[in-house]
Protein backbone atom coordinates (compact mmCIF):
# COMPACT_ATOMS: atom_id res chain seq x y z
CA UNK A 1 0.00 0.00 0.00
CA UNK A 2 1.35 3.56 -1.06
CA UNK A 3 1.57 5.93 1.76
CA UNK A 4 -0.04 9.62 1.36
CA UNK A 5 1.93 12.56 1.30
CA UNK A 6 0.18 15.94 2.35
CA UNK A 7 0.76 16.95 -1.18
CA UNK A 8 -0.91 13.85 -2.30
CA UNK A 9 -4.59 15.12 -4.47
CA UNK A 10 -6.77 12.54 -2.21
CA UNK A 11 -5.70 14.01 0.79
CA UNK A 12 -7.75 17.68 0.62
CA UNK A 13 -10.89 15.61 -0.34
CA UNK A 14 -10.47 13.07 1.63
CA UNK A 15 -9.98 15.64 5.16
CA UNK A 16 -13.29 17.50 3.90
CA UNK A 17 -15.06 14.80 3.59
CA UNK A 18 -14.20 13.76 7.01
CA UNK A 19 -15.01 17.14 8.61
CA UNK A 20 -18.50 16.90 6.78
CA UNK A 21 -19.47 13.18 8.41
CA UNK A 22 -18.32 14.86 12.12
CA UNK A 23 -20.54 18.32 11.69
CA UNK A 24 -23.31 16.44 10.18
CA UNK A 25 -23.41 13.56 12.94
CA UNK A 26 -23.12 16.17 15.62
CA UNK A 27 -26.00 18.15 14.18
CA UNK A 28 -28.03 15.07 13.79
CA UNK A 29 -27.37 13.09 17.11
CA UNK A 30 -28.02 16.41 19.49
CA UNK A 31 -25.44 18.63 19.49
CA UNK A 32 -28.27 21.56 19.67
CA UNK A 33 -27.67 25.30 19.38
CA UNK A 34 -28.36 27.14 22.98
CA UNK A 35 -31.22 29.04 21.15
CA UNK A 36 -33.25 26.12 21.12
CA UNK A 37 -34.10 25.81 24.70
CA UNK A 38 -34.60 22.94 26.86
CA UNK A 39 -37.72 20.83 25.65
CA UNK A 40 -39.12 22.41 29.09
CA UNK A 41 -38.94 25.68 27.80
CA UNK A 42 -40.38 24.65 24.30
CA UNK A 43 -43.19 23.11 25.92
CA UNK A 44 -43.84 26.09 27.93
CA UNK A 45 -43.99 28.54 25.31
CA UNK A 46 -46.33 26.10 23.23
CA UNK A 47 -48.83 26.42 25.79
CA UNK A 48 -48.72 30.21 26.48
CA UNK A 49 -52.48 31.73 25.61
CA UNK A 50 -53.06 34.29 22.65
CA UNK A 51 -53.46 37.75 22.99
CA UNK A 52 -56.47 39.63 23.34
CA UNK A 53 -56.92 43.43 23.64
CA UNK A 54 -59.66 45.64 24.87
CA UNK A 55 -60.07 49.49 24.72
CA UNK A 56 -61.52 51.49 27.37
CA UNK A 57 -60.98 54.32 29.61
CA UNK A 58 -58.06 54.37 32.34
CA UNK A 59 -59.53 54.51 35.51
CA UNK A 60 -57.02 53.22 38.11
CA UNK A 61 -52.94 53.32 37.88
CA UNK A 62 -51.38 51.27 40.83
CA UNK A 63 -47.87 51.01 39.78
CA UNK A 64 -45.93 48.80 39.78
CA UNK A 65 -48.66 46.22 40.40
CA UNK A 66 -51.37 47.05 37.76
CA UNK A 67 -54.14 49.46 36.29
CA UNK A 68 -58.12 48.99 35.71
CA UNK A 69 -59.51 50.22 32.65
CA UNK A 70 -62.92 50.95 32.50
CA UNK A 71 -64.76 49.25 29.21
CA UNK A 72 -68.12 49.30 27.82
CA UNK A 73 -68.52 45.89 29.65
CA UNK A 74 -67.38 46.96 32.96
CA UNK A 75 -64.01 46.95 34.40
CA UNK A 76 -61.05 44.87 34.03
CA UNK A 77 -58.28 44.28 36.31
CA UNK A 78 -54.51 44.34 34.27
CA UNK A 79 -51.71 43.10 36.05
CA UNK A 80 -48.25 44.63 34.76
CA UNK A 81 -45.82 42.48 33.20
CA UNK A 82 -41.92 43.06 33.49
CA UNK A 83 -40.94 44.98 30.49
CA UNK A 84 -44.10 46.10 29.34
CA UNK A 85 -44.44 48.66 26.61
CA UNK A 86 -46.27 51.32 26.66
CA UNK A 87 -46.85 53.90 24.11
CA UNK A 88 -48.59 57.18 23.16
CA UNK A 89 -48.30 58.07 18.95
CA UNK A 90 -44.69 57.56 18.99
CA UNK A 91 -44.04 58.47 22.63
CA UNK A 92 -42.46 55.48 24.70
CA UNK A 93 -43.95 56.35 28.26
CA UNK A 94 -42.63 54.60 31.61
CA UNK A 95 -44.76 52.91 33.98
CA UNK A 96 -43.88 55.53 36.82
CA UNK A 97 -45.75 58.10 34.14
CA UNK A 98 -48.62 56.21 33.34
CA UNK A 99 -50.79 57.64 36.19
CA UNK A 100 -50.88 60.72 34.98
CA UNK A 101 -52.88 59.54 31.88
CA UNK A 102 -55.49 58.46 33.99
CA UNK A 103 -58.96 58.92 32.70
CA UNK A 104 -57.95 59.06 28.85
CA UNK A 105 -58.57 56.35 26.15
CA UNK A 106 -56.35 53.59 26.41
CA UNK A 107 -55.82 49.55 23.95
CA UNK A 108 -54.48 46.67 26.32
CA UNK A 109 -52.92 43.78 24.39
CA UNK A 110 -53.40 40.73 27.82
CA UNK A 111 -53.18 37.74 27.91
CA UNK A 112 -54.65 35.38 30.54
CA UNK A 113 -51.97 33.55 32.31
CA UNK A 114 -53.04 31.50 35.45
CA UNK A 115 -56.92 33.19 35.96
CA UNK A 116 -55.08 37.12 35.50
CA UNK A 117 -55.21 39.49 32.74
CA UNK A 118 -51.18 40.05 32.43
CA UNK A 119 -50.60 43.35 30.14
CA UNK A 120 -47.98 42.84 27.75
CA UNK A 121 -48.31 46.52 25.78
CA UNK A 122 -50.78 49.70 26.45
CA UNK A 123 -51.22 52.44 23.72
CA UNK A 124 -52.57 55.85 25.23
CA UNK A 125 -54.37 57.80 22.95
CA UNK A 126 -52.73 60.31 21.60
CA UNK A 127 -53.55 64.05 22.56
CA UNK A 128 -55.67 65.68 20.01
CA UNK A 129 -53.56 68.13 17.95
CA UNK A 130 -53.47 71.93 19.31
CA UNK A 131 -56.73 74.29 18.00
CA UNK A 132 -58.74 71.33 17.00
CA UNK A 133 -59.31 69.78 20.74
CA UNK A 134 -63.31 70.18 21.79
CA UNK A 135 -64.98 73.22 21.89
CA UNK A 136 -62.24 74.80 19.16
Amino acid sequence: MAHLSPESPGVPVRLTIILLTISSTLTVFGARPAAGGSPDDRIEAAQIPSERSVVGTLEQVDVPIGIVVRTTSGKQTFALEKGITIRQGSRVIKVSELAAHKGERVKVRYRDIKGAHRAEWVVIASPPAPGKGRGA
